[in-house]
């Protein structure tokens, strides 16, 4: 058993009069790494400074036997802490190069050892070659990656990291979780790690579950899965909602079903000063159908939907939305938008926003108090409505951009990356609304995500990569279809690192996902597997035969184009 880093007894902290944190008590072992998760207001935030020795406390927070608050100065430099919220610890005007020699000098940094290191790093997460480009030239997946840079220079011995694959695409944070193990490895880096992604909480090999303030569970994922006997999102959503499941988000009657509108796309290419960011995209969407788009960051997810909603210009191409061309008058009022970087007003409160947007459509009167009401109880924002919106939690925020999205109840719905940064609850209500949506309303849908549990969620999925559309499929589809060619997927948690290579060689592909490997190939049974690992001298915590992930998928699919 490691020994801990951190020792918390008794932790309390409130704001005014309110407790966010009400006595927690848990320990932080060293060299691991500890997933701290919760919905919108659980206090993963505050508990997450207060270890970093940024905010003071009640109770009792011993780093390796020092009173963290007291000592904060002196312990500071051991310490690294990535803030919630992309780019938060970077300076837009510098170079990518600049930020990492600054964040070097203020640490005091070594530059023999700090050049090879932010080398290593850049080289690492994919920036090397963007290190000339500014930070507010970077797309929010690099922002992330290069905070996460910033943290690691210095080789802190505790590692805070508050949410920061929020915005990544799957093959992003693949390589971010590989670097965060290696550093663990390599210098024995303690890892505090803030997430709303129920599959990196599984990566983990602690977990603190949050809600209100107070610990859910704080152990290992495989004894709460021992204890539930299903995923870990399943076992956290019935922790959650042990009182009762939750209301269903309300979806207005409409009268007759209508049969939404179809998206047509032929050929469809755009470039920005000569680069190619949507490459001859063809492309239908049937009327009702809640269809997925995934891909990397860059792939042109985002710049093909603003070309289909007329906020771009394509060069080539055609694109139908309802039967109407992109930009069209009639269109706007048959289509909603929620775009991918909160596009509300911070200096309105949820209710002046409501109206507004009930103004830009058209709706008035008592129609628009009704909508008002409806969008209120959608979002749970009654106790929000005469809050300024920067004032609210993001899970909150998001809730509110959905509802003024479709407050005009749209034909067809465009939703770029809308759970970003959302909790399990809120993103498993989020969906079965916009199902229901689709189902009983008639609502086309299209959506952008990087959580790829959410892909289930879809009718179809496409994905795309350098501007090119490379499979559009179900989701079953795609699993059917993977493991025909590719074999059974295997989920194996061993007792030590596997060498992958050695694997490789024995033709056996092992893709690691935190502390466990999935591994594949054609016609592999269990029992082989078993003997291969058992001769590679490598014991097994279990072994089990799993479904292909759509992550899994996702990332075979980008490799072999590579």
């Amino acid at each position: 058993m490691a020994e801990e880093i951190l020792a918390i007894r008794g932790l309390r902290k409130r704001y005014k009069k309110d407790y966010v944190l009400k006595g927690i008590e848990m320990d932080i072992p060293e060299a691991e790494i500890t997933g701290v998760i919760g919905p919108d207001g659980a206090g993963k935030s505050t508990f997450l400074k207060i270890c970093s020795g940024i905010l003071s406390y009640e109770g009792s927070v011993r780093y390796r036997g020092r009173e963290l608050f007291r000592e904060a100065e002196r312990l500071k430099p051991l310490i690294s802490f990535m803030p919630q919220g992309i780019g938060q610890n970077l300076y837009a005007d510098l170079t990518v190069e600049e930020n990492l020699h600054f964040i070097a000098t203020l640490r005091g940094l070594d530059p023999e050892e700090y050049i090879p290191e932010s080398e290593k790093l850049l080289l690492a997460t994919g920036l090397h070659d963007h290190r000339h480009k500014r930070v507010s030239q970077l797309s929010g997946g690099m922002k992330q990656k290069l905070g996460l840079c910033s943290a690691l220079l210095s080789r802190p011995e505790l590692m805070i990291l508050d949410e920061p694959t929020t915005g990544i695409d799957p093959l992003s944070r693949h390589q971010l979780w590989n670097i965060l193990l290696l550093y663990r490895r390599r210098w024995n880096t303690t890892i505090l790690y803030g997430t709303s992604y129920m599959e990196e909480a599984e990566r983990c090999f602690n977990l603190l579950f949050m809600h209100h303030g107070e610990p859910l569970y704080s152990g290992t994922p495989e004894r709460l899965l021992t204890e539930e006997g299903s995923s870990l999102e399943e076992a956290f959503l019935r922790r959650l909602t042990s009182a009762g499941p939750p209301e269903a988000l309300p979806v207005p009657e409409v009268s007759p079903r209508r049969e939404g509108g179809g998206i047509s796309v032929k050929g469809l290419t755009k470039t920005f000063k000569g680069s190619v960011a949507v490459d001859n995209v063809n492309l239908f969407i049937k009327p009702s159908e809640v269809f997925g788009l995934l891909g990397p960051n860059g792939a042109g997810k985002t710049t093909l939907i603003k070309c289909i909603l007329g906020l771009l210009r394509p060069d080539k191409g055609e694109i139908e939305v309802a039967g109407m061309e992109p930009g069209s008058r009639p269109l706007k009022y048959r289509t909603g938008y929620m775009s991918q970087i909160f596009s509300l007003y911070s200096d309105l409160t949820v209710k002046e926003n409501i109206l507004l947007y009930g103004s830009i459509y058209g709706i008035r009167g008592e129609l628009l108090r009704q909508r008002m009401e409806w969008v209120l109880g959608l979002g749970d924002l009654y106790r929000y409505r005469d809050s300024m919106v920067k004032t609210l939690p993001a899970g909150i925020k998001q809730r509110l951009a959905l509802g003024c999205a479709i407050l005009h109840l749209p034909d067809v719905l465009f939703l770029d990356e809308p759970t970003a940064g959302v909790d399990p609850l809120t993103r498993r209500l989020f969906w079965d609304f916009i199902k229901r949506l689709s189902k009983e309303i008639g609502v086309t849908v299209l959506v952008t995500t990087h959580n790829l549990i959410e892909a289930d969620f879809c009718d179809r999925v496409g994905i795309m990569d350098n501007g090119r559309m490379i499979r559009v499929d179900t989701p079953d589809a795609l699993r059917e279809e993977f493991t025909t060619k590719q074999g059974e997927v295997y989920e194996v948690f061993p007792d030590r690192e596997l060498p992958v290579e050695r694997l490789r060689s024995l033709g056996l592909t092992a893709v690691p996902f935190g502390r466990r490997y999935l591994i594949y190939r054609r016609f592999l049974t269990e029992s082989e597997l078993r003997r291969v690992l058992k001769g590679e001298g490598i014991d097994l915590k279990f072994l089990k035969r799993i479904p292909p992930p759509i992550e899994l998928i996702f990332l075979h699919l980008l490799r072999e184009r590579q």
